[in-house]
């Protein structure tokens, strides 16, 4: 079924470079930055209270405990709720948000898990879930999360549990049958069904290992059923393979610096570098094109519903970057989306497709943005690879702060420096206990 993929679980310690071993550790502390923020959006946090109660599993970042299942939902569902996580532009998707969480949750209340175990989980889940995201061609229609990103998560946790090479390979298939049916509208018009899809994924992936071990099996080629002929066109088994010697896909993401999908970020920089360059205000500006592929020129849209669906407006993030020089999550602590001036300036924004933009995705995410002044002066620049993806990482500084920004709110400056410093140590601890006490409020 999987075999394909089998090199990914055999790798050791001594398999993993500092380098790999540095990503995990940044990708674990981002994503949970990310957990963190989202758990305090108040949709999240009334989703948590209607699950509190039913377990003594921490829902993080509040006062609340649910049982595992119900807790691992809600850690999926904030994780991708501030648009604040990462991604991998060669996976097409978010697989840290369909690890981590699992991550977060199954190793609660588990005694003398290792550092070193909880990186090599986190590299070789990630690895796992990327792949899926690889081999996987989705209908245009769909959204990722929630469908590939199940696999990804059962597969970290059949790891967390230590599953036998029979009972992974069983878990792995029949997690397949819980990708939902996802819509890519549900982000353009701000229904949070969408970070739903990202819960259920977490949900479904920790149960598929009750349901290998218990027989509840699925038909050998249910993968390639579901992502060929229901959820998409296609399947690549070729792309599971991961030759010996070659960078894991941990080391190839992408962080975001910008509170926004990722399609709208490379916008939002060749705005910017013209912005800078000619000193223009919003008085000066009479029209903004933005070309890009196709997938980025859905977001098009000017009149924004919600927090979510300005998250997917490319005019919108144009306009709040013109007013306010920024796009990260304070944009939308201070309700912008609100701000009349700005919905104005997002009229004078106009996205279109443009093919000749196309044939690059996903390893290139370009935008080519034309700023037309008063005058009739005419500005362009063009960005390929926006700032926090391959070649443009963000700093290790850069990292830390947005960590502290995301989680400020939750917890004290000191508390935050003990849960860097654990993290970015991590391959030296003992007992991963810690965090969790660390995670506690205090």
């Amino acid at each position: 079924m999987i075999k394909e993929a089998s090199a990914i679980n055999d790798a050791v310690w001594s398999d993993f470079s500092e380098e790999t071993i540095d990503s995990a550790k940044w990708i674990l502390l981002d994503t949970l930055g990310a957990l963190i923020a989202g758990m305090q959006q108040q949709d999240t946090l009334e989703l948590a209270k209607q699950f509190s109660g039913t377990g003594s599993y921490q829902l993080l970042g509040t006062a609340y405990h649910a049982d595992k299942y119900s807790a691992g939902l809600v850690h999926g569902a904030a994780c991708v709720a501030t648009e604040m996580d990462e991604g991998n532009q060669y996976s097409k998707g978010h697989p840290a948000a369909h690890v981590i969480p699992v991550i977060l949750t199954m190793l609660q209340g588990r005694k003398n898990v290792s550092g070193q175990e909880l990186l090599s989980m986190t590299i070789k889940g990630y690895e796992y879930c990327s792949r899926f995201g690889r081999a996987t061609t989705l209908l245009s229609e769909a959204h990722a999360h929630g469908t590939w990103g199940v696999m990804g998560a059962a597969a970290t946790a059949l790891i967390i549990d230590g599953a036998d090479e029979a009972v992974f390979q069983e878990g792995l298939n029949l997690s397949a049958s819980f990708s939902l049916p996802t819509l890519w509208t549900s982000a353009l018009e701000g229904k949070l069904i969408r970070n739903i899809y990202a819960g259920h994924a977490i949900e479904m992936g920790m149960k598929s290992v009750i349901f290998a071990r218990s027989n509840h099996l699925a038909p050998e080629n249910n993968i390639s059923t579901v992502f060929s002929s229901i959820l998409g066109s296609g399947f690549n088994w070729t792309d599971l393979e991961r030759v010996k010697g070659e960078p894991w896909d941990i080391e190839l993401n992408y962080f975001k610096p910008y509170a926004f999908c990722r399609y709208v970020h490379a916008p939002i920089d060749a705005f910017k570098s013209i912005i800078d360059k000619q000193q223009l205000n919003p008085d000066q500006i009479e029209t903004v094109n933005v070309y890009t592929y196709a997938r980025a020129s859905s977001l098009s849209h000017q009149d924004y519903e919600n927090i979510l669906s300005s998250k997917f407006s490319i005019p919108f993030a144009i306009a709040v970057q013109l007013y306010h020089q920024k796009a990260n999550q304070t944009v939308f602590v201070e309700q912008l989306h609100e701000d009349e001036e700005i919905k104005a300036f997002a009229k004078k924004v106009f996205v279109q497709y443009a093919e000749e933009l196309e044939k690059d995705y996903p390893n290139q995410m370009p935008a080519q943005v034309e700023v037309i002044d008063a005058h009739g002066n005419k500005y362009s620049e063009r960005v390929d690879t926006a700032k926090g993806g391959p070649g443009k990482k963000l700093s290790e500084s850069e990292l830390i702060e947005k960590f502290q920004a995301l989680t400020s709110v939750v917890y004290s400056s000191a508390q935050q420096e003990k849960m860097i410093d654990f993290i970015l140590n991590l391959e030296a601890e003992t007992n991963v206990e810690k965090l969790f006490d660390l995670l506690q409020l205090q």
